[in-house]
């Protein structure tokens, strides 16, 4: 005899699906604190915190990740505003892409300035600095954690004085930061940061 034949059926299921438009994105944290600083010193070296940026454009352009940025300013008296210039930057190396991505990101160099004509002190712009380059086949989310600025601190600004810094487009949060050595002071300097692709 013979062994029985096993019975057997089948069935075709079509699967459909659709992926939504690119977007193009850069987000940060809502705050950041600096460390109190002393006139004629430096500020320690502060992390800005989880910087992600999503490109999924798949438009074959290459694109970056800029950072610019106002003064941090009160009036344009003497003592009375820190200049962009004296903001140093110093950027992750290891940009940690996502698990689905394409193509490549390359972290900007390690240590930069901000610079340009401050033509109108508390409002013009820094030049942007580069925080991170795609190349033309970079498509999906990656993260900078370790970016970190140093403030250089003039010997003649205003003591107890708060500054604070906005972003333009709220891509990154307040920036917060204050002197030492109490005195009566109501300014507020102000200063704005920009991220951007």
């Amino acid at each position: 005899m013979s062994p029985a034949s096993a019975a057997t059926a089948g069935s075709t299921q079509l699967v459909t699906g659709s992926t939504p438009a690119g977007i193009l994105s850069v987000t940060a944290p809502g705050t950041l604190a600096l460390p109190s600083s002393v006139p004629g010193s430096s500020s320690a070296a502060t992390n800005l915190g989880s910087l992600t940026w999503t490109d999924t454009l798949n438009n074959v352009t290459a694109s970056s990740v800029t950072l610019s940025a106002t003064d941090l300013y009160f009036a344009a008296g003497v003592g009375s505003y820190i200049p962009f210039t004296l903001f140093t930057f110093t950027v992750d190396q290891a940009p940690v892409a996502g698990p689905l991505n394409s193509g490549t990101v390359t972290a900007g160099a390690a240590t930069q300035n901000l610079a340009g004509a401050d033509t109108t002190p508390g409002t013009t712009l820094s030049s942007p600095i580069t925080l991170a380059n795609g190349n033309t086949l970079a498509d999906g989310t990656w993260t900078q954690a370790a970016n970190k600025i140093t403030v250089g601190v003039p010997a003649n600004t205003i003591l107890s004085t708060p500054f604070s810094s906005t972003i333009p487009s709220g891509r990154l949060g307040p920036l917060l930061a204050s002197t030492r050595q109490p005195i009566n002071s109501s300014s507020r300097p102000r200063s704005r940061i920009r991220e951007t692709w």
